[in-house]
């Protein structure tokens, strides 16, 4: 990895800048909007502060159970942290830092982030974002496990998840799924040897010409009143899931 804060520096803004040109549908996410408020990401480690999150999720979600307010914020939140790292990596093949001393969360009213923005740089080789990747994920899993009665194994599958759905949306953006699709494994089994771990290994499915993430974990809104199961949860029986996929894919073009 780089080192110097001044040059990473410059250059996760040339990345990020870069992204936000070429793929303006980023810009929501990297660019805070108004009315919202700039944290830094290292938040997420401190328990009052997570703690928080969880009960502003229980009220939206109007549930009483912290596993599932806190397996709802992450789902929410694990996505948006590791996106500027995922998509600069996938757009402009240079990342940027997605580990929480660098990143900056952009968190709306009602608790939830909306956003990221990186400070740093960390390079283009699978293993230094692999590595970053795997620090930062296990430093806020960890921190979730601290608050809530959340399994790290079920929390690790939504970061998965979240990884492969990253990926696959920037490989769409740019029409290189594929090669965008291909990262995940080899991003995750590097995550997994730094952190000297077996993680899960993210999946996906093509579905009427569209591909979709073939998900190992569940977000569990089906347990907040009035919530249904997604349509791509794994906890549907596959046939149910893959139908409900098909249309979808028809719909929207797969």
């Amino acid at each position: 990895m780089e080192s110097g804060t001044e040059g990473t520096g410059a250059a996760a803004e040339k990345a990020q800048a870069a992204l936000t040109d070429w793929c303006p549908e980023y810009r929501g996410q990297l660019v805070l909007p108004p009315g919202e408020r700039a944290v830094p990401a290292a938040s997420v480690l401190d328990a009052a502060w997570l703690g928080r999150r969880v009960a502003e999720s229980a009220r939206r979600y109007r549930t009483d159970d912290a596993r599932v307010a806190a397996v709802l914020w992450w789902y929410s939140a694990s996505t948006v942290l590791v996106t500027p790292a995922l998509a600069t990596y996938v757009v402009t093949r240079r990342a940027v830092d997605p580990r929480p001393e660098a990143t900056t969360l952009h968190m709306r009213p009602d608790g939830l982030p909306s956003g990221a923005r990186s400070a740093a740089a960390i390079g283009d080789g699978v293993p230094d974002v692999g590595s970053a990747l795997g620090a930062a994920l296990a430093a806020y899993i960890a921190a979730l496990a601290g608050v809530a009665p959340v399994r790290p194994r079920a929390a690790w599958a939504v970061a998965v998840d979240s990884v492969a759905g990253v990926l696959l949306r920037a490989g769409t953006t740019v029409g290189e799924i594929p090669r965008a699709t291909a990262l995940a494994g080899e991003l995750v089994a590097a995550a997994g040897e730094h952190l000297g771990e077996r993680l899960p290994l993210p999946r996906y499915t093509d579905v009427a010409g569209a591909r979709f993430v073939r998900r190992a974990s569940c977000c569990l809104i089906y347990r907040a009143p009035g919530q249904a199961m997604c349509t791509s949860c794994p906890g549907r029986r596959p046939e149910e899931r893959e139908a409900d996929l098909a249309r979808f894919a028809r719909r929207f073009g797969g």
